[in-house]
């Protein structure tokens, strides 16, 4: 049962729809200026799992599950606002993907991502703490290696 207050679990259409039409739109438009794992959260707002866009941005909520009229996601894809226009700089979605994170959100915006992600970096930067990287620790000097007194050294 569905009780009020309540959100269902959501079904494997409701997550493959998210999957093939929702998170290319995010990775393609969203995760360059709303992702810490690639480094940046503009206004706050994290749209790389869900407990980002639960939690909203600067703004305030950016999704409400069941009601896209009061998504602040929603406004800024249509660019009915000049003041909140994303994608920003006239990279307006298609209409088409207007329409899909429309039903999405109608839909109870169904997001099997539960977990923040991890840092990340193209190219193959380093990516970790500066506390952890080799640069930052003392200077040891460490024991050598024991060696067999029988071996060629």
């Amino acid at each position: 049962r569905n009780y009020v207050g309540v959100a269902a679990e959501p079904t494997k259409a409701q997550l493959d729809f998210f999957e093939s039409k929702i998170r290319p739109i995010f990775t393609d438009n969203c995760y360059k200026c709303h992702s810490p794992a690639r480094g940046k959260i503009k206004g706050g707002l994290e749209l790389d799992w869900k407990g980002g866009w639960e939690q909203g941005g600067d703004s305030g909520a950016a999704i409400v599950p069941g009601d896209p009229e009061k998504s602040l996601l929603i406004k800024a894809v249509r660019y009915t606002d000049p003041d909140l226009q994303m994608p920003p700089k006239d990279e307006k979605l298609a209409n088409s993907q207007i329409n899909d994170l429309i039903s999405w959100i109608k839909m109870g915006a169904p997001d099997p991502r539960s977990t923040r992600p991890a840092l990340t970096t193209a190219g193959g930067e380093y990516s970790g703490g500066s506390k952890d990287h080799w640069a930052f620790k003392p200077l040891t000097k460490p024991a050598p290696p024991a060696v067999k007194e029988d071996a060629w050294v």
